[in-house]
């Protein structure tokens, strides 16, 4: 029985979700991004919107009453207009785009099905190609995780908090993709990780590197610190 409860526990933390999967597809496939490029990005993305298209900012929630599926149904539909979507700054789908411009733009190219998670893709890579020319460039070509991690959050997402923290949680995301779908780890100077092994325990594997337990659990978005495997790939500092 606990053996089973172990696989069970190892299977659900390593699954990814069918929206991640279709994202990381989508832009190593029609985007052209490197392995480490879409890591980079995708990091971001789960940042802002945990990889949903489904999704509004939830402090906007209480003041428009309406939940993430009614929001998208009432935009489509026209119950909610266009000029209060474009107009609203409330940040919305797998980028959060909330500038005035960038959400007329997603409306125009997702008319009717703004909601639609390959449309959002569509339109994130014309909008990288034709407005964050420089941030394209660098996802296209280069093998570092975090640089292109930090590029994003500095040139595209561009959040107001740009903390030297932030950046190693949004670098600690995109690491964990990288880990999960190129199957390795970061070949680039900078990568450091460490595999667990049993008996291991993150206190243990924070005092064998001179860290703590809770930049370790930041770093590879832990939430139970007491919940590691051997074989999970961290992310160290």
């Amino acid at each position: 029985m606990k053996y089973i409860l172990f696989l069970t526990l190892v299977l659900a933390i390593s699954a990814y979700t069918a929206n991640e999967k279709t994202v990381w597809d989508f832009l190593r496939g029609q985007a052209g991004m490197t392995e480490a490029g879409t890591a980079g990005l995708m990091g971001n993305l789960y940042a802002e919107s945990g990889i949903e298209s489904v999704i509004y900012e939830h402090a906007f929630k209480p003041k428009i009453g309406l939940t993430d599926q009614e929001y998208v149904d009432y935009v489509n539909n026209g119950r909610y207009s266009e000029y209060d979507f474009i107009h609203d700054q409330v940040g919305f789908g797998l980028a959060q785009w909330t500038y005035y411009t960038r959400k007329e733009a997603l409306l125009n190219a997702c008319r009717g099905r703004i909601g639609d998670l390959n449309c959002q893709l569509g339109y994130l890579r014309v909008e990288l190609i034709n407005h964050y020319s420089g941030v394209n460039s660098l996802l296209i070509s280069s093998n570092n995780v975090r640089e292109c991690a930090l590029k994003v959050l500095f040139d595209f997402e561009t959040p107001v908090d740009q903390s030297a923290s932030v950046q190693d949680y949004r670098a600690g995301l995109a690491q964990n993709y990288y880990n999960t779908f190129a199957g390795g780890v970061d070949p680039t100077p900078g990568g450091n990780t460490y595999i667990v092994q049993a008996g291991d325990t993150l206190y243990s594997i924070a005092q064998k590197f001179g860290t703590t337990v809770e930049i370790l659990c930041r770093l590879n978005n832990i939430t139970n610190p007491d919940l590691i495997y051997p074989g999970q790939v961290l992310i160290l500092p």
